[in-house]
């Protein structure tokens, strides 16, 4: 009598589920009509909005020059500029101009997809008699190789540290001040 008990109740317990299940489905469906989605490809930045900002201000049409490289100082002579742009990072490698566009990258992330320069070759410079050389080259190619693994930036009032993909600091620049015409070329 008691497995005669046990099949009834069950067998109810599966009829009521079966009769629930349109109803989740239903519901489920009507849901998911509700819930918001997610676009496939990234949003446009509203005009003026920079990607590199990492949540602090625009970075936007602001200039700077390279002082570190992963805490290696750049020397005196040599001078590598950047100009933020819209999508992409212009300036002068040490003797040839480059652009590296880039793409944001979750809310404050950016990645390098693309890094072009010039094929200028680069020369030795002697600050001062006795003195040691400085091989512009190799500070252009190093500059530009740690450029594209960056993933974020933050800035720090005069100085913009820049990071790797694994959080590391690698580029520290600082602020150019001035208008365009101003700027030492290189």
């Amino acid at each position: 009598m008691t497995s005669e008990v046990d099949q009834l109740s069950s067998a109810s317990l599966t009829r009521r589920s079966f009769l629930i299940l349109p109803l989740a489905v239903w519901a489920g469906q009507l849901l998911a009509a509700d819930a918001p989605t997610v676009p496939s490809t990234p949003s446009r930045l509203p005009p003026g909005a920079c990607p590199l900002n990492s949540g602090g201000p625009s970075l936007l049409g602001s200039r700077w020059f390279v002082m570190s490289i992963y805490n290696n100082p750049v020397p005196k002579p040599l001078r590598m500029t950047m100009l933020v742009e819209q999508t992409a990072m212009v300036g002068t490698g040490g003797c040839n101009n480059y652009t590296a566009n880039f793409v944001q990258v979750g809310n404050r992330g950016f990645k390098v997809n693309e890094l072009s320069r010039g094929e200028k070759p680069c020369e030795v410079l002697r600050p001062e008699p006795g003195k040691p050389t400085v091989d512009v080259g190799s500070w252009e190619g190093k500059y530009l190789r740690v450029l594209r693994r960056a993933g974020s930036v933050q800035q720090l009032g005069a100085t913009l540290q820049f990071y790797d993909f694994n959080g590391k600091p690698s580029l520290v620049f600082g602020k150019i001040y001035g208008s365009p015409a101003s700027l030492p070329t290189t």
